[in-house]
């Protein structure tokens, strides 16, 4: 009974010393490297022995090592909006004001052309934005008429791209 229990203790204390050990070592590339944005000098961990609860072995890389892409040291990316298409608008209303929500498909693209991997020299996002308002009594319409900034207000009720 005492052998088991040894046993069943040392495999208990070895599982509890991986799970610290692991935990406290550094985030692992694919996790850490966003290929937009990280610099290709950025260090992370790499797991080179698995096991069934983790990883048992790491190794020192760099997200230019491991990433799909990067951006190198000697680059400062100059993003700049290249397209916005509008996709819809809706109403946000309450008691006594509403708000005109304008809702745009944009794309971005570095200009400086950084980046080691050409698909990720550019990237789209969904843009709501507010661009007029009404104040009044009772439930106003922002889908109808001029709002306060004087645009002229119009809704299709598409609230995402």
């Amino acid at each position: 009974m005492s052998t088991l229990c040894g046993r069943a203790l040392r495999i208990l204390s070895v599982t509890a010393l991986l799970v610290v050990a692991s935990a406290a070592y550094g985030q692992e590339c694919y996790q850490t490297c966003d290929p937009y944005n990280s610099s290709c000098d950025q260090s992370c961990q790499v797991c080179v022995l698995f096991w069934y609860e983790g990883c048992l072995q790491y190794e020192e890389s760099t997200c230019g090592q491991s990433s799909a892409g990067c951006i190198p040291s000697t680059c400062t990316p100059n993003w700049q909006e290249t397209s916005r298409q509008f996709r819809g608008s809706y109403d946000g209303r309450s008691l006594n004001h509403c708000n005109h929500h304008v809702v745009e498909w944009v794309t971005v693209t570095d200009q400086n052309a950084c980046n080691t991997n050409s698909a990720y020299r550019s990237y789209s996002y969904c843009d709501n934005t507010i661009d007029d308002y009404k104040n009044g009594c009772c439930y106003p319409s922002c889908c109808s008429g001029y709002g306060d900034l004087g645009t002229p207000l119009s809704c299709n009720g598409v609230h995402s791209c």
